[in-house]
């Protein structure tokens, strides 16, 4: 079973007029590297580009070298960084092998993206350190324990100074009728539309007390910064 096209098209419109969007033809630049995805594929990730402000992300991404794109999807952050940051290495990894497919398929760049299948925290032979370690509306997709493990993995992983950083887009406590709509929304992607492979729960978003914790206990601060989406979502930045 699949939601309207007509509504979620709707939807999708509606949404993006909530946020900062970026700009079209920076949209229609990034689609155009996904030739080999289906109609669907790429009506759904130019939708994800309307909706994620990845605008926002670029001040809070001050390392160097290298970025870690931990669930990549499809791998639109890429191309978009590859205008944005050139100077950053990318690595995005996934554990939809789907996902990872299309994105490896798309053709050569001079920024040569790698785009790896799998938990980044069981590949030995991962390279890192990183400058910059992205998790977008990933993390409160897993139990909370796991949570924990891979925000322990990402500040042992990132490279020496207080400029490098771990940047974190995620939702926000599921509250009241808003909480309900959004809780809704991600049961739809993962069970009916299957855009997204769950690690263990639906919406295991905590209050920003909790993370802020565990931060504070790793030895590492914590700056967050509220985004006006649709969805009520913040972003994260841990750094030392």
């Amino acid at each position: 079973m699949a939601m309207p096209k007509i509504l979620m098209d709707g939807y999708l419109r509606f949404n993006a007029l909530l946020i900062t969007m970026l700009d079209e033809s920076i949209i229609d630049r990034i689609v155009a590297r996904y030739p080999h995805g289906s109609a669907f594929q790429r009506w759904h990730m130019r939708g994800r580009l309307r909706l994620c402000p990845y605008d926002a992300l670029l001040k809070h991404m001050t390392g160097n070298g290298s970025v870690l794109d931990i669930g990549c999807g499809f791998g639109h952050f890429a191309w978009f960084l590859e205008a944005t940051r050139p100077d950053l290495r990318y690595l995005g990894t996934d554990i939809d092998e789907r996902k990872i497919a299309l994105a490896s398929a798309c053709p050569p760049s001079s920024s040569q993206p790698e785009f790896r299948v799998g938990n980044v925290m069981e590949m030995p032979d991962r390279v890192g350190p990183f400058g910059n370690i992205v998790i977008l509306d990933v993390i409160y997709l897993l139990p909370w324990e796991m949570q924990v493990k891979l925000l322990e993995w990402c500040v042992e992983h990132l490279s020496p100074g207080t400029d490098s950083a771990v940047v974190i887009k995620t939702m926000d406590m599921a509250v009241g009728w808003v909480g309900f709509r959004t809780v809704a929304e991600e049961w739809i992607m993962v069970h009916i539309l299957r855009r997204t492979r769950s690690s263990g729960t639906i919406y295991g978003a905590r209050p920003f007390e909790a993370y802020e914790d565990v931060i504070r206990k790793l030895g590492y601060k914590c700056k967050i910064e509220n985004l006006s989406t649709w969805s009520p979502s913040s972003l994260f930045r841990i750094h030392r």
